[in-house]
C-alpha cells in the first residue's frame, strides 16, 4: 500500500509542479533531441497540461481518502457527533 501511495504522491507532486512553462521547456528538449517537431508544440504543451491536471485532481482524491481513513481510525467525534451532545444538553439545561 506504501509503495502505490509514495507512486501516486511523487506523480501529484509532478502534477503540481506543471506549468506551460515547464511543459513548453520539455517540448523544446524533445526538438532539440529531434525526437519532436516544432508544429507539435501547443498541442503537446496542452496535452501535458491536461495531464497533469488529471493527475493532480486524482492525487486529491486518493489523499483525501487516505485522510478520511486515517481520521476514522482515530475514533474522533464528528461534527454532527458534537451537534446531537449539543441538543441533549440544551434538552437537558431546558434551553429547546
Amino acid at each position: 500500500m506504501f509503495e502505490t501511495l509514495d507512486k501516486i504522491m511523487m506523480a501529484g507532486i509532478g502534477a503540481l509542479s506543471m506549468t506551460r512553462e515547464k511543459a513548453e521547456e520539455i517540448f523544446d528538449e524533445l526538438v532539440n533531441q529531434g525526437k519532436a517537431a516544432k508544429e507539435g508544440r501547443s498541442k503537446f504543451v496542452q496535452k501535458m497540461l491536461d495531464s497533469a491536471e488529471k493527475s493532480r485532481a486524482e492525487f486529491e482524491k486518493v489523499l483525501s481518502k487516505q485522510i478520511d481513513k486515517a481520521v476514522e481510525r482515530l475514533n474522533l467525534a464528528t461534527h454532527e457527533d458534537i451537534k446531537r451532545l449539543e441538543k441533549k444538553l440544551d434538552k437537558l439545561h431546558g434551553k429547546e
